[in-house]
Protein backbone atom coordinates (compact mmCIF):
# COMPACT_ATOMS: atom_id res chain seq x y z
CA UNK A 1 0.00 0.00 0.00
CA UNK A 2 0.99 3.32 -0.64
CA UNK A 3 1.12 6.06 1.98
CA UNK A 4 1.91 9.88 2.83
CA UNK A 5 1.99 10.93 6.58
CA UNK A 6 2.04 14.15 7.49
CA UNK A 7 3.77 15.16 10.48
CA UNK A 8 6.58 17.69 11.91
CA UNK A 9 9.63 17.02 14.50
CA UNK A 10 9.82 19.20 17.45
CA UNK A 11 11.98 17.20 19.54
CA UNK A 12 14.28 16.17 16.51
CA UNK A 13 15.64 12.47 16.14
CA UNK A 14 13.68 10.89 19.18
CA UNK A 15 10.75 12.57 18.47
CA UNK A 16 7.99 10.36 18.84
CA UNK A 17 5.96 11.42 15.30
CA UNK A 18 9.71 11.50 13.28
CA UNK A 19 10.03 7.38 15.23
CA UNK A 20 6.49 6.69 14.19
CA UNK A 21 7.06 7.58 10.54
CA UNK A 22 10.18 5.92 10.50
CA UNK A 23 9.36 2.56 11.67
CA UNK A 24 5.93 2.95 9.41
CA UNK A 25 8.49 3.14 6.32
CA UNK A 26 9.33 -0.53 6.99
CA UNK A 27 5.61 -1.66 6.34
CA UNK A 28 4.68 0.23 3.09
CA UNK A 29 5.43 2.97 0.29
CA UNK A 30 5.35 6.04 2.07
CA UNK A 31 6.19 9.71 1.52
CA UNK A 32 6.60 11.44 4.82
CA UNK A 33 6.16 15.32 4.77
CA UNK A 34 7.68 17.30 7.16
CA UNK A 35 5.33 20.53 7.42
CA UNK A 36 7.83 22.49 8.92
CA UNK A 37 5.35 23.35 12.05
CA UNK A 38 7.91 24.06 14.57
CA UNK A 39 10.77 25.33 11.92
CA UNK A 40 11.15 29.12 12.19
CA UNK A 41 10.96 29.01 8.38
CA UNK A 42 7.14 29.28 7.01
CA UNK A 43 6.99 25.81 4.31
CA UNK A 44 3.56 26.67 3.11
CA UNK A 45 1.59 23.53 4.62
CA UNK A 46 -0.78 25.03 6.56
CA UNK A 47 -3.34 27.99 7.46
CA UNK A 48 -3.07 28.61 11.55
CA UNK A 49 -6.69 28.71 13.28
CA UNK A 50 -6.69 30.19 16.36
CA UNK A 51 -10.33 31.07 16.65
CA UNK A 52 -11.20 27.97 19.56
CA UNK A 53 -7.73 28.53 21.69
CA UNK A 54 -4.61 31.18 20.48
CA UNK A 55 -2.66 29.05 22.76
CA UNK A 56 -2.91 25.78 20.69
CA UNK A 57 -4.01 26.81 17.56
CA UNK A 58 -5.46 24.29 14.44
CA UNK A 59 -3.17 24.17 11.18
CA UNK A 60 -5.50 23.90 8.55
CA UNK A 61 -3.29 21.96 6.15
CA UNK A 62 -3.66 23.48 2.50
CA UNK A 63 -6.04 21.95 0.19
CA UNK A 64 -4.25 22.53 -3.15
CA UNK A 65 -0.96 20.81 -1.89
CA UNK A 66 -2.13 17.71 -0.17
CA UNK A 67 -4.17 16.83 -3.48
CA UNK A 68 -1.05 17.08 -5.60
CA UNK A 69 0.73 15.13 -2.83
CA UNK A 70 -1.37 12.48 -2.57
CA UNK A 71 -1.70 12.57 -6.59
CA UNK A 72 1.70 12.45 -7.02
CA UNK A 73 1.97 9.21 -4.92
CA UNK A 74 -0.51 7.70 -5.96
CA UNK A 75 -1.52 6.91 -2.25
CA UNK A 76 -4.38 4.50 -0.90
CA UNK A 77 -4.05 6.54 1.95
CA UNK A 78 -2.74 9.40 3.71
CA UNK A 79 -1.59 10.17 7.77
CA UNK A 80 -2.17 13.54 9.84
CA UNK A 81 -0.06 13.10 12.69
CA UNK A 82 -0.95 15.14 15.79
CA UNK A 83 0.66 18.57 15.93
CA UNK A 84 -2.83 20.19 15.35
CA UNK A 85 -3.01 19.78 12.05
CA UNK A 86 -5.47 18.68 9.92
CA UNK A 87 -7.42 18.12 6.87
CA UNK A 88 -9.70 20.82 6.08
CA UNK A 89 -13.53 19.43 5.34
CA UNK A 90 -13.10 20.15 1.44
CA UNK A 91 -10.02 17.95 1.22
CA UNK A 92 -11.38 15.26 3.56
CA UNK A 93 -14.41 15.00 1.07
CA UNK A 94 -12.29 14.87 -2.11
CA UNK A 95 -9.59 12.36 -0.73
CA UNK A 96 -12.92 10.38 0.31
CA UNK A 97 -14.87 10.41 -3.23
CA UNK A 98 -11.06 9.43 -4.91
CA UNK A 99 -11.14 6.39 -2.82
CA UNK A 100 -8.20 7.60 -0.51
CA UNK A 101 -8.55 6.85 3.22
CA UNK A 102 -7.97 9.79 5.57
CA UNK A 103 -6.35 8.71 8.90
CA UNK A 104 -6.28 10.73 11.78
CA UNK A 105 -3.73 10.88 15.09
CA UNK A 106 -4.23 12.69 18.44
CA UNK A 107 -0.75 12.15 20.54
CA UNK A 108 -1.65 14.64 23.13
CA UNK A 109 -5.07 13.73 24.67
CA UNK A 110 -7.14 14.29 27.14
CA UNK A 111 -5.73 17.69 26.98
CA UNK A 112 -6.11 18.77 23.33
CA UNK A 113 -9.41 17.59 22.68
CA UNK A 114 -11.23 20.66 23.75
CA UNK A 115 -9.30 22.60 21.05
CA UNK A 116 -8.35 19.90 18.44
CA UNK A 117 -10.45 16.70 17.94
CA UNK A 118 -13.68 18.21 18.67
CA UNK A 119 -13.13 20.44 15.83
CA UNK A 120 -11.90 17.67 13.34
CA UNK A 121 -11.90 14.06 14.25
CA UNK A 122 -15.39 13.53 12.63
CA UNK A 123 -13.56 14.79 8.94
CA UNK A 124 -11.32 11.26 8.95
CA UNK A 125 -12.42 7.27 7.80
CA UNK A 126 -10.19 6.82 10.94
CA UNK A 127 -9.21 8.61 13.90
CA UNK A 128 -6.92 7.21 16.74
CA UNK A 129 -6.16 8.82 19.95
CA UNK A 130 -3.14 8.17 22.77
CA UNK A 131 -6.18 8.24 25.75
CA UNK A 132 -8.48 5.50 26.95
CA UNK A 133 -9.81 8.26 28.91
CA UNK A 134 -10.35 10.21 26.03
CA UNK A 135 -12.08 7.72 24.10
CA UNK A 136 -14.44 6.88 27.32
CA UNK A 137 -14.92 10.46 28.29
CA UNK A 138 -14.57 12.75 25.56
CA UNK A 139 -15.22 11.67 21.97
CA UNK A 140 -18.82 11.04 21.08
CA UNK A 141 -19.52 7.15 20.58
CA UNK A 142 -21.03 7.87 17.41
CA UNK A 143 -17.43 8.69 15.70
CA UNK A 144 -15.72 5.35 16.76
CA UNK A 145 -12.58 6.99 17.71
CA UNK A 146 -9.75 4.32 18.28
CA UNK A 147 -6.96 3.50 20.81
CA UNK A 148 -3.43 4.27 19.38
CA UNK A 149 -1.43 4.11 22.61
CA UNK A 150 2.14 4.68 22.98
CA UNK A 151 4.79 2.67 21.81
CA UNK A 152 8.63 2.76 20.69
CA UNK A 153 11.01 1.81 18.50
CA UNK A 154 13.87 -0.32 18.92
CA UNK A 155 15.83 1.41 16.28
CA UNK A 156 16.61 3.76 18.26
CA UNK A 157 15.77 2.56 22.10
CA UNK A 158 17.76 -0.27 23.21
CA UNK A 159 19.77 -1.69 25.88
CA UNK A 160 23.67 0.40 26.29
CA UNK A 161 25.06 -1.82 28.55
CA UNK A 162 28.21 0.21 28.53
CA UNK A 163 26.65 2.88 29.58
CA UNK A 164 27.38 3.08 33.64
CA UNK A 165 24.14 2.90 35.54
CA UNK A 166 25.31 6.49 37.13
CA UNK A 167 22.16 7.13 38.92
CA UNK A 168 19.61 5.32 41.21
CA UNK A 169 16.99 6.72 39.67
CA UNK A 170 16.38 8.30 36.39
CA UNK A 171 13.66 10.70 35.30
CA UNK A 172 13.61 12.52 31.45
CA UNK A 173 10.76 14.88 31.33
CA UNK A 174 10.29 18.34 32.16
CA UNK A 175 10.40 19.85 35.80
CA UNK A 176 6.73 21.20 37.20
CA UNK A 177 5.80 22.05 40.71
CA UNK A 178 4.37 18.56 41.52
CA UNK A 179 7.04 16.37 40.18
CA UNK A 180 9.84 18.66 42.13
CA UNK A 181 8.01 17.76 45.42
CA UNK A 182 8.31 14.52 44.56
CA UNK A 183 12.26 14.41 43.55
CA UNK A 184 13.09 16.53 46.55
CA UNK A 185 11.99 13.49 48.85
CA UNK A 186 13.61 11.04 46.67
CA UNK A 187 17.48 12.93 46.81
CA UNK A 188 16.92 12.31 50.06
CA UNK A 189 17.85 8.75 50.10
CA UNK A 190 18.97 8.26 46.48
CA UNK A 191 20.77 9.93 43.25
CA UNK A 192 18.56 10.92 41.01
CA UNK A 193 19.81 11.96 37.10
CA UNK A 194 17.21 14.83 35.97
CA UNK A 195 17.02 15.16 32.33
CA UNK A 196 15.00 17.80 31.22
CA UNK A 197 14.07 21.75 31.49
CA UNK A 198 13.67 23.35 34.52
CA UNK A 199 15.39 21.16 37.23
CA UNK A 200 18.23 23.81 37.71
CA UNK A 201 21.84 23.64 36.96
CA UNK A 202 23.27 21.02 35.23
CA UNK A 203 20.16 19.45 33.73
CA UNK A 204 18.89 20.12 30.35
CA UNK A 205 16.63 18.09 28.05
CA UNK A 206 18.12 15.46 25.64
CA UNK A 207 17.84 13.93 21.96
CA UNK A 208 18.66 11.28 20.19
CA UNK A 209 21.43 9.24 20.84
CA UNK A 210 22.08 11.30 23.99
CA UNK A 211 18.21 10.45 25.15
CA UNK A 212 18.98 6.53 24.39
CA UNK A 213 22.02 6.93 27.24
CA UNK A 214 20.05 9.15 29.57
CA UNK A 215 17.49 6.29 29.86
CA UNK A 216 20.04 3.59 30.25
CA UNK A 217 21.93 5.67 32.88
CA UNK A 218 20.02 4.57 35.49
CA UNK A 219 18.99 1.46 37.48
CA UNK A 220 15.60 2.42 37.69
CA UNK A 221 13.26 4.87 35.53
CA UNK A 222 10.42 6.80 36.89
CA UNK A 223 7.66 7.94 34.55
CA UNK A 224 5.36 10.56 35.87
CA UNK A 225 2.21 9.95 34.35
CA UNK A 226 0.14 13.25 34.98
CA UNK A 227 -0.49 15.37 32.06
CA UNK A 228 -0.49 18.66 32.37
CA UNK A 229 -4.04 19.39 32.57
CA UNK A 230 -3.91 16.81 35.36
CA UNK A 231 -4.95 13.74 33.28
CA UNK A 232 -3.72 9.96 34.25
CA UNK A 233 -1.94 9.11 30.79
CA UNK A 234 0.89 6.34 30.27
CA UNK A 235 3.58 8.37 28.67
CA UNK A 236 6.04 7.64 26.10
CA UNK A 237 8.74 7.67 28.32
CA UNK A 238 7.30 4.21 30.30
CA UNK A 239 7.99 2.21 26.61
CA UNK A 240 11.10 3.96 25.78
CA UNK A 241 12.52 3.38 29.16
CA UNK A 242 11.18 -0.20 28.69
CA UNK A 243 12.66 -0.41 24.98
CA UNK A 244 16.05 0.06 26.89
CA UNK A 245 15.47 -2.73 29.55
CA UNK A 246 15.61 -0.55 32.24
CA UNK A 247 13.39 -0.88 35.69
CA UNK A 248 10.38 1.09 35.59
CA UNK A 249 8.15 2.45 38.27
CA UNK A 250 5.23 4.72 38.11
CA UNK A 251 1.83 5.60 39.93
CA UNK A 252 -0.65 3.37 40.18
CA UNK A 253 -4.06 3.89 37.89
CA UNK A 254 -5.84 1.67 36.07
CA UNK A 255 -4.50 1.88 32.33
CA UNK A 256 -0.97 1.42 32.93
CA UNK A 257 -1.95 -2.31 33.67
CA UNK A 258 -3.18 -2.82 29.92
CA UNK A 259 0.82 -2.34 29.35
CA UNK A 260 2.50 -4.26 31.78
CA UNK A 261 1.62 -6.24 35.07
CA UNK A 262 2.26 -4.86 38.13
CA UNK A 263 4.78 -6.97 40.19
CA UNK A 264 6.16 -8.21 37.30
CA UNK A 265 6.98 -5.67 34.81
CA UNK A 266 6.77 -2.87 36.50
CA UNK A 267 6.55 -1.07 40.06
CA UNK A 268 3.22 0.78 41.02
CA UNK A 269 3.52 3.38 44.06
CA UNK A 270 0.21 5.05 45.42
CA UNK A 271 2.05 8.04 46.94
CA UNK A 272 5.46 9.80 47.80
CA UNK A 273 5.86 7.42 50.66
CA UNK A 274 4.87 4.05 48.65
CA UNK A 275 7.49 5.47 45.98
CA UNK A 276 10.35 5.68 48.27
CA UNK A 277 9.90 2.45 49.89
CA UNK A 278 9.64 0.85 46.22
CA UNK A 279 12.85 2.66 44.76
CA UNK A 280 14.51 1.16 48.08
CA UNK A 281 13.41 -2.24 47.69
CA UNK A 282 14.19 -2.10 44.13
CA UNK A 283 17.88 -1.21 44.99
CA UNK A 284 18.21 -3.42 47.53
CA UNK A 285 17.68 -6.83 45.22
CA UNK A 286 19.12 -6.56 42.23
CA UNK A 287 17.84 -9.90 41.18
CA UNK A 288 14.31 -8.59 41.23
CA UNK A 289 15.21 -5.37 39.64
CA UNK A 290 16.80 -7.37 36.47
CA UNK A 291 14.14 -9.58 36.38
CA UNK A 292 11.43 -6.90 36.07
CA UNK A 293 13.87 -4.83 33.62
CA UNK A 294 13.90 -8.05 31.48
CA UNK A 295 10.45 -9.10 31.54
CA UNK A 296 9.32 -5.73 30.87
CA UNK A 297 11.55 -5.91 27.50
CA UNK A 298 10.25 -9.16 26.57
CA UNK A 299 6.75 -7.65 26.79
CA UNK A 300 7.89 -4.35 24.62
CA UNK A 301 8.86 -6.04 21.96
CA UNK A 302 6.64 -8.61 21.99
CA UNK A 303 3.62 -5.70 22.21
CA UNK A 304 4.80 -2.02 22.17
CA UNK A 305 6.82 -1.21 19.10
CA UNK A 306 5.11 1.66 17.11
CA UNK A 307 5.92 -1.31 14.15
CA UNK A 308 2.56 -3.59 16.01
CA UNK A 309 0.51 -0.42 16.41
CA UNK A 310 1.46 0.26 12.85
CA UNK A 311 0.21 -2.95 11.65
CA UNK A 312 -3.08 -2.86 13.53
CA UNK A 313 -3.86 0.92 12.08
CA UNK A 314 -3.01 -0.60 8.25
CA UNK A 315 -5.41 -3.38 8.88
CA UNK A 316 -7.87 -0.93 9.79
CA UNK A 317 -7.03 1.10 6.25
CA UNK A 318 -7.48 -1.98 4.43
CA UNK A 319 -10.97 -2.81 6.30
CA UNK A 320 -12.25 0.86 5.73
CA UNK A 321 -11.13 0.41 1.92
CA UNK A 322 -13.35 -2.99 1.59
CA UNK A 323 -16.33 -1.34 2.73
Amino acid sequence: MRCVHFGSYWMGDNDVVCLMARDLAALCDLVTIDTGLYSSENYGWFEVDASLNPQRPIHWLDHDRVIAAVNDARADFIIVNSGGMSLRPETAEKLRSAGVATVGISLSDPDVYQDHGIAYAHLYDLYYSNSMYSLKQQYPKNLKVRWLPFAASPSLHRPMPQVPKTYDVVIVGHARPERIQVVNSLKRYFSVGLFGSGWGYGSSAVHGEEHVRAINSGRIYLSFSATVAGYMNVKVGLLEAAACRTCLITKAFAEVEKFFRSGMEIYLYKDTDDLVASVRHCLSSPYVRDWLAENSYARFLSDHTWESRWNGVIHDVRQCKLG
